[in-house]
């Protein structure tokens, strides 16, 4: 069953007399005969333009993982795919993604990875106050606060224990919100504050509640989104920007490559699917 936001895009696609059809990329296989690349659907050739792709699924292993993107890509040197397949595999690790940003010299939190529960004791014992992520997640799911340097031994003990590293991001200050910006091409199109009652998590997965904001009020945050959405490669991308108290600044915390955006629209009234088909359309022309 296709998600809202896949339906949102395919309703905005009609209404610009486009014609649409809903693949899931389970299905997609690629060849290469006599250095052709092919790339079938079911056994079948695709009779589309262009593409966006809006995930490419969950708890999988790496090989499948490595064939979907792989297979995305080979779509990629046939036609546009909005996302940039390889772009959107950097977006999704946060890691790799934060380590783009401040290379480009975009404001990030201090952040650590590691599989040492030594580095994980250290590290909190410096900053204090850390949130533990998925290198790869979203909605805010599996993220924990940890202060205790001991804890955090313990807690990347376990984690290493299962084959999996550990992300630390310094815990920033929050005013009780958080932003989401979202960008496609050039242009922010719409942009909301998180703003949470309790607790500390601003997804609005989570129950935090979108109040629509203007550049006018955070013109530095929304120059930095554009330009992250830019440094990844992405074609359009949501970014979570918050301000911390402490430092009197506004840090990136990650951009998304396959952004939900219910919530937004909610409180913004705009819909973004609208203008990324816009954008898919001028890239089919040119």
């Amino acid at each position: 069953m296709p998600s809202e936001s896949v339906l949102d895009l395919m309703r905005a696609a009609a209404e610009e007399n486009i014609e649409t059809e809903y693949i899931r990329i389970q299905g997609l296989d690629s060849y290469i005969t006599d250095n052709k690349i092919r790339v079938l659907y079911h056994d079948r050739e695709l009779g589309i333009d262009a593409a966006i792709v809006r995930g490419v699924g969950m708890f999988m292993t790496l090989e499948v993982f490595a064939k979907r993107v792989g297979v995305l890509e080979a779509l990629a040197r046939i036609m546009p795919v909005v996302n940039n397949p390889a772009a959107s595999v950097i977006a999704r690790d946060k890691w790799r993604s934060l380590l783009a940003l401040a290379s480009a010299g975009l404001p990030v939190p201090d952040t650590m990875v590691t599989e040492n529960p030594f580095t994980a004791m250290r590290f909190t014992k410096r900053v204090g106050k850390s949130v533990v992520k998925p290198i790869m997640g979203s909605l805010g799911l599996g993220s924990t606060i940890v202060g205790d340097p001991d804890l955090a031994f313990q807690v990347t003990k376990g984690l290493t224990s299962m084959g999996i590293p550990s992300y630390y991001q310094v815990f920033l200050d929050k005013p009780g919100f958080d932003l989401r910006i979202f960008v496609v091409g050039d242009s922010v199109v719409a942009a909301m504050k998180r703003v949470i009652e309790v607790g500390w998590k601003t997804n609005i997965a989570q129950g935090a509640v979108g109040v629509r904001v203007s550049e006018s009020e955070y013109p530095e945050a929304f120059e930095a989104a554009v330009k992250a959405v830019k440094v990844l490669g992405l074609d359009y991308g949501g970014v979570d920007i918050a301000y911390d108290k402490g430092s009197g600044r506004f840090f990136i915390l990650e951009v998304n490559a396959f952004p939900q955006w219910h919530g937004l629209k909610q409180a913004t009234g705009v819909d973004p699917s609208k203008f990324i088909i816009r954008l898919v359309r001028d890239k089919v022309r040119k």
